[in-house]
């Protein structure tokens, strides 16, 4: 699989934050049903991170990854990709949010399948 995703965050908050990002995959069809934040998840992408300042306000956020479906995947288990993003600093006050701009997301994901040999 080939991922790219994409967004963007506005820092309102008038003090530097840190935003860091990652790409994620998890099994969609695990029995017994199993609440999704129990699930395995495995992580496809090394976690990015950049600190927006009040004077640069708008910060875009990139990232992609190729990855492999393991061999020993469940035969007819499809996979969910997430991308997953976080802002922070070291002091929040109460109440206090980054805005994810609407618009400017997009999380993309090609599937290649082996051509069929002759």
């Amino acid at each position: 699989m080939d991922v790219s995703a994409r967004a963007q965050i506005t820092n309102d908050t008038g003090f530097n934050i840190g935003v860091g990002s990652a790409l994620w995959v998890y099994d969609v069809d695990i029995e017994p049903a199993v609440p999704v934040s129990e699930r395995p998840w495995t992580q496809i992408a090394p976690h990015l991170a950049d600190n927006c300042d009040p004077m640069r306000h708008h910060m875009p956020l990139h990232m992609g990854a190729w990855w492999i479906v393991p061999e020993g995947w469940p035969p007819g288990h499809r996979v969910m990709v997430a991308y997953q993003a976080a802002a922070f600093r070291t002091t929040p006050a109460p109440g206090e949010t980054v805005r994810v701009d609407q618009g400017y997301g997009q999380l993309v994901v090609r599937r290649y399948v082996p051509a069929a040999s002759s």
